[in-house]
């Protein structure tokens, strides 16, 4: 992790409770694979911390009705319910403008969607590679560039990571 990232988390655990919000293209995919994931690891945590942990997730380039098959396929593998999933709506940023006012860290899957994201909120949005190991690597689309199982092995890998990380600077 880099020391600005690091900085940045140490201001995260100082507050009362955080919302991250994960981004990718059409929020069918990578983001809500990443939002509903995050929820379902952190909810054994036992360091009270976890549980101010709100999430969310949503596109910056298309607008999409449901979560992908395949999306749902692998989030029902990590034991997440069915009821779960079924919850989950796709929200588009020019849909929901708002989308980034109430979050305190925005994590996008590639470089393209930072450039997305307006400039008052860029103070709070990271690359999730970057921001867990000061990669500047993208989490591909599989839409565009399959197998999925390779986006989604990298998404739980930098969570669980991330998990590790928070669990380190918390008391």
């Amino acid at each position: 992790m880099r020391d600005t990232n690091r900085d940045f988390l140490k201001s995260l655990l100082r507050k009362k409770s955080v919302r991250i919000n994960f981004i990718c293209s059409g929020n069918i995919i990578r983001s809500p694979y990443a939002e509903i994931l995050f929820e379902h690891l952190i909810q054994d945590e036992k360091k009270s911390f976890f549980r101010t942990i709100q999430t969310e997730s949503g596109g910056v380039r298309y607008r999409n009705s449901s979560i992908s098959a395949e999306s749902t396929d692998m989030l029902l593998r990590e034991g997440v319910s069915q009821d779960r999933i079924n919850h989950f709506t796709p929200r588009y940023f020019l849909d929901y403008p708002s989308m980034f006012e109430s979050v305190d860290l925005i994590l996008v899957m590639e470089r393209s969607h930072l450039r997305s994201i307006p400039s008052k909120f860029k103070g709070k949005a990271f690359l999730l590679l970057d921001f867990v190991y000061g990669k500047n690597d993208d989490v591909p689309d599989p839409y565009f560039d399959p197998p999925y199982e390779r986006a989604y092995n990298m998404i739980k890998k930098a969570l669980q990571d991330l998990i590790e990380i928070l669990n380190q600077n918390t008391d």
